[in-house]
């Protein structure tokens, strides 16, 4: 989205509305060309890759993939329709292709990169709906529901593009035949901003916290579950048991060793070792006590409950393990997006109503401007590439080989 450079504000280089451009060297030129070249290719080879896996791999054709299928398209109309006219005005320093032109590049800019970010917000909706409400979402997600959350980010991507071209600008915003320029009104630069990103951030961050403390609950809830299983095994009771009582010794006969089960007697029993007799359970009951010999094998009650301690100590560090990855996971997630639109959006903000008052090299709002754009090439390494699904389906793709239902 075009917004903080020469590109769309030309004022933010030149805020005395210079009609002379600076000549623009030579080596900037085959430098720009390069890298920008290199990024549109990638971008578009990146959510090509994600289409075709999900279109062919059919372990991949489900609501939560469609989402990111879309995402994709939507990143490679970006990529196609909006980066090389981007491209071409960033290499030569000013606008070339006529006002009508321009007009139909600002809007598919606005357009695709808006409902790009809105798709996000559409994949965090799914995500919380599907670990907040586990049970009744598997009947909810649809094709169909996907398909009204994709609708969705066009209509409110068309809502924010189109009212420029209906009049909802200055009418010095085309005033220079070599700028291309976004409407610089501000109600409309609120209503824009606000809308295609603003409020799309504070979804996300308030969806993804969500799903961290739901994941974070869940993932502690199920170790809970796990030690209270391993105490139970622990109870024992013995039946059934026939003491003989003797001056020096204790006999039993018939006893065996069960897990507690519901309404069973519990018996307190306590591990000890003798020095003759080896291992012994200490019985207590009815406030007797008694020694029953337990015999030396590496099968015994106590190397049971040794290894009951350590399951339970593995699990807890594989829980920590899987909060560490949700943290991390959604980290990227969120930090990516941040990084990439927050600085533009500030300056898409902010330029329009202070004017002369403000000043941004023409190299800053440059890096600011591809900055935005390249989140169209991190996004299907940040929701697809991560994926071990789509990781296999890319494998496939390279390979030629082993596709459902289509075979290379």
């Amino acid at each position: 989205m075009e917004s903080a450079n020469n590109s769309t504000y030309p004022d933010v280089v030149d805020w005395n509305n210079q009609t002379e451009l600076p000549e623009v060297a030579l080596s900037y030129q085959i430098v720009t060309s390069s890298l920008l070249g290199l990024l549109i290719l990638c971008s578009i080879f990146g959510n090509s890759c994600v289409i075709a896996a999900i279109a062919i791999e059919r372990s991949l054709q489900n609501v939560a993939n469609y989402l990111i299928g879309s995402l994709a398209v939507t990143d490679l109309m970006v990529s196609v329709l909006v980066l090389p006219m981007a491209a071409l005005y960033q290499v030569l320093n000013k606008w070339t292709l006529g006002q009508e032109i321009c007009d139909i590049f600002i809007s598919l800019d606005v357009l695709c990169c808006t409902s790009s970010i809105l798709h996000l917000c559409a994949i965090a909706l799914d995500r919380y709906w599907a670990i907040t409400d586990p049970i009744d979402y598997v009947n909810k997600r649809t094709p169909r529901r996907a398909a009204i959350l994709i609708s969705l980010t066009w209509l409110i991507g068309f809502s924010i593009s189109i009212p420029p071209m209906l009049g909802w600008r200055k009418p010095e915003d085309r005033a220079d035949p070599d700028a291309c320029t976004i409407s610089q009104d501000p109600g409309y630069t609120i209503y824009s901003t606000f809308g295609a990103f603003y409020i799309p951030l504070i979804l996300m961050l308030v969806l993804y916290g969500k799903i961290f403390k739901a994941a974070r609950f869940r993932i502690r809830k199920t170790v809970k579950k796990s030690e209270k299983g391993k105490v139970s095994e622990k109870c024992f009771t013995l039946s059934p048991v026939i003491f003989h009582r003797k001056t020096t010794e204790v006999t039993y006969n018939n006893w065996k060793q069960s897990t507690e089960s519901p309404g069973a007697l519990c018996v307190n029993g306590a591990i000890t070792s003798g020095e003759n007799s080896g291992e012994s359970l200490e019985l207590v009951q009815n406030n007797s006590k008694c020694h029953l010999p337990l015999p030396n094998t590496p099968h015994s009650v106590l190397d049971s409950e040794r290894r009951n301690i350590k399951n339970i100590e593995a699990k807890r560090k594989m829980a920590l393990a899987r909060e560490r990855k949700t943290v991390k996971t959604l980290g990227i997630i969120m930090g990516t997006f941040i990084l990439c639109w927050l600085p533009f959006f500030i300056v898409a903000l902010v330029l329009p109503f202070c004017k002369l008052n403000c000043f941004m090299p023409d190299w800053l709002g440059a890096v600011i401007n591809w900055l935005g754009y390249s989140n169209s090439l991190l996004n299907p390494i940040i929701y697809a590439y991560f994926n071990r699904d789509f990781q296999n389906a890319f494998k496939k793709i390279m390979k030629c080989k082993n596709f459902r239902p289509i075979n290379c």
